[in-house]
């Protein structure tokens, strides 16, 4: 793994993203992109940092409940300001709000998605012509 230059990382990244972009899939963890391309976890929680300030993708956190483990709460990690408990729809248990026990998970941008449907559409044309 460490014989792979940062293009090759970076090509191995953008091609698991392009086939999540042209999904089904609306959200996903960094450790889904780890498991198809293969690296290291680490180098694909910063080569997504980096992407998430090129507003390419959004980092949420989302907040599972303590009792029965469902997702109880998804939101943008800037609009936590005034959240002190939720309640679980699911089961009913109160769980106190803790930001470190969140779970990154990752939405690509809707301009980053058709920019994938645009190339799409541009390689058919060049293959066809």
């Amino acid at each position: 793994m460490s014989n792979l230059k940062p293009w090759e990382i970076s090509q191995k990244i953008d091609n698991a993203l392009q086939a999540i972009a042209i999904s089904e899939i609306s959200k996903f963890y960094h450790s889904y992109i780890a498991k198809i391309t293969n690296l290291p976890l680490g180098v694909v929680i910063d080569k997504l940092a980096e992407l998430e300030k090129q507003e390419a993708l959004v980092i949420k956190l989302e907040f599972h409940c303590e009792e029965c483990s469902r997702s109880i709460l998804t939101a943008n990690k800037y609009d936590l300001g005034n959240i002190d408990s939720i309640t679980c729809k699911y089961c009913g248990t109160e769980n106190c709000f803790d930001p470190l026990n969140a779970i990154p998970i990752i939405e690509l941008s809707e301009d980053f998605k058709q920019s994938f449907s645009k190339k799409k559409i541009i390689t058919k044309g060049l293959m066809s012509g």
